[in-house]
């Protein structure tokens, strides 16, 4: 009698370490979030309007949570690295502020405002997978205000490179509140 070989996995596509268990956790996490968003968005806690939120927040957990299982990527989150997330909307505000003043200066009076690129100090980190989430909200924080878009890390000489439309050479540059 012959044996038939049990098919393997192709190689790269093994569940993560804490398998089934850590993807519905991440699953959960999506769903807990999209979910949010949708109670925010439509403003109704009526019965079906809960369960259509709650259908299209599964869909939307199973579609990011299978778009990472195939892209293979691993998300570390260190819950200290949310907190400085709260200053965000006051940066937000204020830096709509500086552009809308140097807009109206421009169609005032003609003043170009003074770009350029600035650098910031941050810590590059490891090339593990915490180290490439925490890289990921670095950028991603400096670039919500309208007044500053990182373009990268410079890995050599850990800096941060922003470019600001109006820069204020007597304050820090926007993302410096950025916390490691």
């Amino acid at each position: 009698m012959t044996r038939v070989p049990k098919p393997e996995r192709p190689k790269g596509r093994r569940l993560p370490r804490g398998g089934i268990g850590r993807r519905a956790g991440t699953w959960l996490a999506w769903w807990v979030l999209l979910m949010s968003f949708w109670v925010i968005l439509d403003n109704s806690i009526a019965s079906d309007e809960l369960l259509a939120g709650a259908g299209a927040a599964a869909l939307g957990a199973f579609l990011a949570e299978f778009a990472l299982y195939q892209a293979a990527t691993r998300f570390r989150m260190r819950i200290e690295w949310v907190i400085p997330a709260f200053s965000l909307p006051g940066q937000v505000a204020s830096d709509t502020a500086i552009v809308f003043a140097a807009l109206w200066r421009r169609l005032a009076r003609g003043e170009q405002p003074p770009s350029g690129f600035r650098q910031v100090p941050v810590r590059y980190g490891s090339n593990t997978a915490e180290g490439e989430t925490r890289r990921v909200l670095l950028v991603g924080a400096a670039s919500v205000a309208p007044n500053s878009f990182a373009l990268g890390l410079d890995a050599e000489r850990d800096v941060m490179v922003i470019h600001q439309l109006v820069v204020n050479q007597g304050e820090p540059a926007s993302g410096a509140g950025v916390r490691e």
